[in-house]
């Protein structure tokens, strides 16, 4: 049998959102991140000896030994983390474990923490591998790439989501995690799958600008380093200093995730554009010319609709419409 480790190394005191380790809906923040994962499978094989030497090696198939890590849970919640990790153990359910480029489905067979202080927990975990969700089925790059940097841009997402904790920016964040993780093909979705997602990032980024708004002005408010004015009540001081720093931790997260959301934007869409989608441009028509042309069929009208952000079939003047190869019947 052969017998392969893959070591998969974090580096220490760099962002920890990036490294995406997840367990379901729960994700490893700071330190309770390992600074490394080994990751042992090997090829399960049956060896028939036949007469005169010859061998038959029958190959039945990667299995995988009980991954291992450990951390330190530390803040305000982390009597709350530990206990979210000790229900998802006493409920032994399969779940999704995502690490880096790594999906596994798991089953957590050991979690132990160790009470220091009611902020300070160290943890380990054991989970066994019911299959490797990862293992791709065919050979296809591009899928593999554009997948790779949607779900990149998704953790990193949701990872400043928690930063900013406002209720209504994490719960669009969620939204759009829950979208996407309904596609696990991208680069051959159809127009009608992309959409699925566009809109809810639309919907999001919408949300987190209006949010930010509100707390720039905030800020704004504050014309001095916390408030201190002569006259001003100490509490009333205090309550700007606060704020001061609040906005100086969530402002900058706020940018960066409009960043990551307006790239998670563009990747959404790529899958349709790498594989062949052509533009024609025309004056006036109609969609049901378009598609009885190009498909063969007036019927999927709707697909070039849905893909050109279009309501009515009917074109006036000059207009460049995008030709999705994969319309939705």
């Amino acid at each position: 049998m052969n017998i392969q480790y893959k070591n998969l190394s974090f580096t220490g005191g760099g962002d920890p959102t990036a490294t995406r380790l997840m367990l379901g809906e729960f994700e490893f923040m700071e330190f309770e991140v390992p600074e490394r994962v080994v990751i042992p499978g090997r090829q399960k094989t049956v060896l028939h000896q036949l007469i005169g030497g010859r061998r038959i090696i029958d190959v039945l198939g990667t299995e995988y030994e009980p991954l291992t890590w450990s951390g330190v849970i530390t803040g305000l919640q982390a009597s709350e983390r530990v206990s979210a990790l000790e229900r998802m153990r006493d409920e032994g359910r399969p779940t999704v474990l995502t690490l880096d480029d790594y999906r596994f489905t798991v089953i957590i067979t050991r979690f132990t923490s160790v009470y220091e202080f009611i902020w300070r927990r160290p943890y380990s975990i054991e989970v066994a591998v019911v299959s490797n969700d990862g293992a791709p089925t065919k050979v296809d790059g591009l899928t593999g790439a554009l997948q790779g940097l949607i779900n990149s841009d998704l953790g990193r997402a949701l990872g400043l989501a928690k930063i900013i904790n406002i209720d209504a920016v994490t719960k669009t964040v969620k939204e759009v995690h829950q979208a996407v993780q309904q596609i696990t093909d991208f680069a051959h979705a159809t127009v009608a799958q992309i959409q699925s997602v566009i809109r809810p990032l639309i919907a999001a980024r919408n949300i987190i600008q209006h949010e930010l708004a509100l707390l720039e002005a905030a800020a704004e408010d504050i014309t001095s380093l916390g408030g201190m004015v002569p006259g001003n009540p100490i509490s009333k001081a205090v309550n700007n200093l606060l704020m001061q720093l609040n906005c100086s931790t969530r402002i900058p997260a706020f940018y960066q995730l409009q960043d990551v959301l307006g790239r998670l934007n563009k990747n959404v869409r790529t899958g349709q554009t790498a594989q062949g989608v052509k533009a024609i441009t025309l004056a006036g028509g109609d969609l049901y010319r378009v598609a009885s042309e190009q498909y063969g069929d007036a019927s999927l009208w709707t697909s070039l609709a849905d893909a050109n952000d279009l309501a009515d079939p009917q074109l006036s003047g000059v207009n460049t419409i995008r030709i999705p190869t994969s319309p939705m019947s």
